[in-house]
């Protein structure tokens, strides 16, 4: 066997330069994990250069090895049922499993920190009962003057709370009556009073507040008494010492105040030997704060299965001395760790002994689930010799299939799906003589089409006709094979030129019929632009462009559906007096770029095809050396994007704007890029076709 490994690993090395690579790879790496370990003086760039020639050379093995591993090692049916059946069976079951263990953590982390955050509040609502009574005592207690009461209650706080000391750590007492203010600790040594900010206007409060430049617990309350009205604040630091009372039985607790980023708000000076102080420069970040428990220790496991939890909560402190009532910009984190048994034992001690029922129960309830794990995998042993003998006869025939014998045919009974798939092969051998003679369909259809579209391309002009004073470009991208929109320009005799834009509704083979019918039936009405019907004292007169369109929607609507029509632009250009006379039938006006302002040709009436009897106007605009006309399709300005915005004519005309001193090609194929860029596809979503006319001197 190793033998064999060896000569495996010889043959590589000999035969594949990767092979050679990733062994030179391995031993520069040994080399340097000796000089590092010996020495401890590798540099290291050293151990950048050997991941960096190291990595690829294991991705490149991993692929083989997954390529070898399949193509194989799982060739057989029966290895790949196995391992079908270990991802379907013991892979969901160990992601459960640690889907729960993940779940468990962060529910018990969540109730380490849900209990800290409820002994913190219930701190601050002792604070508060403290108040309440100091409040009722000075109801009860006859003052003679606002000094004797003060007196009466600082003794009041100092002796009642001397034996209580150590739950209150840093405890501070603020009373005011009437000007008189007392401020001293809970051992009695003054310190600085507390005001009530102007946004509290209740006469309780209670909660975590960010004053004296630390975060507080504080209470305050406010009641008229004989001799003035009586304020009491209670202001508590969150310590070190705090916290340990607060995590008592829980495990170490924390409060964490992350940098800011921005300017913080404005707050009051802190004691400089305050262990959670805020204090910064005005405008300047905030540093990060994290004050932890003293003496609290995580709890010791009590198995393998017992670890440690972590649960955060945030707080939301209200800033205290601050104009009106807001909090702290920045998140203040409370949290805690603790063991996930201790965690446990204190819910079940708090519910009862009953609360053993449930857990006894999920206990019974997994070991039967076991048991259905074991019967599930021996029935699945079974059936998966039953499937391989009927997948091996399967693909014999497969074989016989390549070679093109579609006449083979399977005898199996068809007990189950598997084995009626001998039934379903008899059929499928017609299925793919059916196949063959649809695919044989689609390509005639598709030489159809393509035929199609060579046609139609031999509608659009071939050549661009020359015009005097006059260049033109023209260009139609279909979004199919075959397009529903035409353009033409039409050589009219002597100096004049036609220029046609048409959008039929719809797009494909009828609109593409259509179109072919409206250029074949606008070419049928003149040659060289005059009719027989236009004559004036024998000689010929031009057709007006309202007549034009006048007949050519007579025709549509007596020759096409009533649900076909067609939006259409006309106009003749005059070489000789430079005038442009046009008629516009429903389509999208085009624009008309002279000097420093656009016009829209509008003139004109409603679509042609679509209504019987209508007249149209026609308009006539003088065109100087300069002026840009340019006539597009809504395959234009319709194009959405991925936000379902269209392109719009505001976005054409910057588009055109841009590109104006250029090439009348140029300045097309510009807008086309414009609007492809948009919408960010290859695929057209409509027929898009744009003509441009520019004068010339």
């Amino acid at each position: 066997m190793l033998s064999s490994i060896l000569e495996c690993l010889r043959q590589e090395y000999r035969t594949r330069r990767m092979g050679r690579f990733a062994f030179w790879s391995a031993a520069y790496g040994a080399a340097l994990w000796l000089v590092d370990r010996f020495t401890g003086a590798a540099p290291g760039f050293l151990w950048v250069l050997f991941w960096a020639t190291f990595l690829p050379a294991n991705l490149y093995y991993v692929v083989r090895l997954v390529r070898f591993f399949r193509e194989r090692v799982l060739w057989r049916l029966r290895r790949r049922l196995v391992v079908t059946y270990v991802f379907m069976a013991v892979v969901p079951i160990v992601l459960i499993l640690l889907l729960v263990a993940v779940g468990a953590v962060i529910i018990n982390g969540q109730f380490a920190a849900f209990l800290v955050a409820s002994n913190l509040r219930n701190h601050f609502d002792e604070l508060r009962q403290l108040n309440r009574v100091v409040a009722h005592e000075s109801h009860l207690t006859p003052g003679k003057n606002p000094e004797a009461l003060l007196n009466h209650l600082q003794m009041l706080y100092v002796t009642e709370l001397a034996e209580h000391a150590a739950s209150y750590p840093g405890l501070e007492i603020t009373l005011r009556l009437g000007p008189l203010v007392r401020a001293y600790r809970i051992d009695g040594t003054p310190t600085k009073p507390v005001a009530i900010p102007e946004w509290l206007k209740q006469e309780e409060f209670a909660g975590v507040v960010m004053g004296n430049g630390q975060l507080e617990l504080r209470a305050s309350d406010q009641a008229q008494t004989s001799v003035g009205r009586l304020t009491v604040i209670l202001s508590q630091p969150l310590t070190p010492e705090l916290l340990d009372l607060v995590g008592e039985g829980i495990g170490p607790v924390g409060v964490f105040v992350p940098q800011e980023r921005g300017t913080r708000p404005p707050l009051p000076p802190a004691d400089p030997g305050s262990p959670a102080r805020l204090a910064a420069p005005e405008g300047q970040p905030m540093e990060t704060i994290n004050i932890s428990s003293k003496s609290l220790r995580l709890p010791p496991p009590v198995n393998w299965l017992d670890r440690a939890v972590f649960g955060a909560a945030a707080l939301n402190p209200v800033i205290w001395n601050a104009q009106k009532e807001e909090h702290f910009p920045v998140p203040v984190l409370l949290y805690a760790s603790s063991r996930a048994v201790t965690l446990n034992r204190q819910l079940l001690a708090t519910l009862g002994e009953l609360s053993r029922v449930p857990v006894t129960f999920f206990s019974a309830v997994a070991a039967v689930f076991l048991a259905i794990e074991v019967f599930a995998l021996i029935i699945g042993v079974q059936l998966t010799r039953s499937m391989t003998t009927t997948v091996d006869k399967l693909y014999q025939a497969t074989e016989r299939v390549k070679t093109g014998d579609f006449s083979y045919r399977i005898s199996l009974p068809g007990r189950d799906q598997l084995s009626a798939l001998g039934e379903a092969f008899d059929s499928m051998t017609a299925s793919v003589e059916r196949l063959l003679r649809e695919s044989e369909e689609k390509s005639r259809l598709e030489s159809e089409l393509e035929i199609a579209r060579e046609v139609q391309t031999r509608l659009f002009p071939q050549r661009l006709p020359e015009a005097p004073g006059l260049e033109l470009y023209g260009i139609c991208k279909p979004a199919r094979v075959v397009s529903g929109d035409y353009y033409d320009f039409l050589q009219l005799g002597g100096k004049r030129i036609g220029l046609v834009l048409g959008d039929i509704s719809g797009k494909g083979i009828s609109a593409a019929l259509l179109m072919a019918t409206i250029q074949s039936a606008l070419h049928a009405q003149f040659y060289d632009g005059f009719s027989a019907t236009s004559v004036s004292h024998g000689i010929p007169v031009p057709v007006s462009t309202a007549d034009v369109i006048a007949r050519l929607n007579r025709q549509l609507f007596d020759s096409t559906p009533r649900e076909k029509y067609a939006t259409f632009f006309y106009a003749v250009y005059d070489g000789e007096s430079r005038k442009l006379t046009y008629t516009n039938a429903g389509h999208l006006p085009p624009f008309l770029f002279r000097s420093n302002k656009v016009e829209r040709l509008t003139a004109g009436g409603t679509v042609v095809g679509l209504f019987k009897g209508v007249s149209y106007e026609q308009s006539v605009i003088q065109i100087e050396p300069g002026d840009t006309i340019l006539a597009f399709t809504d395959g234009v300005t319709e194009p959405e994007n991925s936000y379902g915005e269209e392109f719009g004519e505001a976005r054409l005309l910057e588009a055109t704007r841009r590109a104006l001193s250029l090439p009348a090609a140029v300045l097309v194929e510009e807008v086309c890029r414009s609007v492809t860029d948009w919408t960010s596809g290859p695929e057209l979503q409509d027929d898009m076709t744009l003509m441009v006319a520019r004068a010339i001197r």
